[in-house]
């Protein structure tokens, strides 16, 4: 699964930044630089990924998941660029904000979890077997979200309301 380098891309760029600092971060620090690196590195790089597949070659990203072409497409690579811009605009708006990119994590995640079902239920339906690649899929974004939001509660202001 592709998302998962992506996703070690952020761990390693994060490990990058905390390793040039000595690695002198307190534990909530660390939280910070894991968090803000998954906005900024995995999710712009999902966002750039998502925009050039879906935008610039829609007949091929369409070919690749066995779906038609459609003009969604061009609506879907933009929302995925909205998410990229979002997590870069974290490295300039802490605190609160962080609450704003991790719940438009969630929606985004919301949509591959009903992407996914339904691919699952459509092949259970026409195949007649379950694909585990797609439960995978389900099982590794309920599991990224949960610990993105553990690592935003461990960083003071994120989640405070005044």
């Amino acid at each position: 699964m592709w998302i998962l380098a992506i996703i070690g891309m952020g761990v390693l760029t994060a490990t990058g930044q905390l390793a040039i600092g000595g690695f002198s971060a307190d534990f909530s620090e660390v939280m910070e630089v894991m968090l803000l690196h998954q906005f900024v590195v995995t999710h712009g790089l999902v966002a750039v990924i998502g925009f050039i597949m879906n935008v610039l070659y829609p007949k091929k990203s369409a070919a690749q998941l066995g779906w038609a072409t459609s003009p969604f497409q061009i609506k879907y690579g933009f929302a995925q660029f909205g998410l990229g811009v979002m997590g870069v605009l974290a490295i300039w708006f802490e605190g609160n904000f962080w609450v704003g990119v991790l719940v438009t994590l969630y929606i985004y995640g919301l949509s591959g979890l009903w992407t996914h079902t339904q691919e699952i239920m459509r092949k259970r339906r026409e195949e007649g077997r379950i694909d585990w690649v797609e439960v995978s899929a389900i099982v590794l974004d309920v599991v990224y979200h949960l610990v993105l939001t553990w690592m935003s509660l461990q960083i003071p202001g994120v989640w405070s309301f005044q």
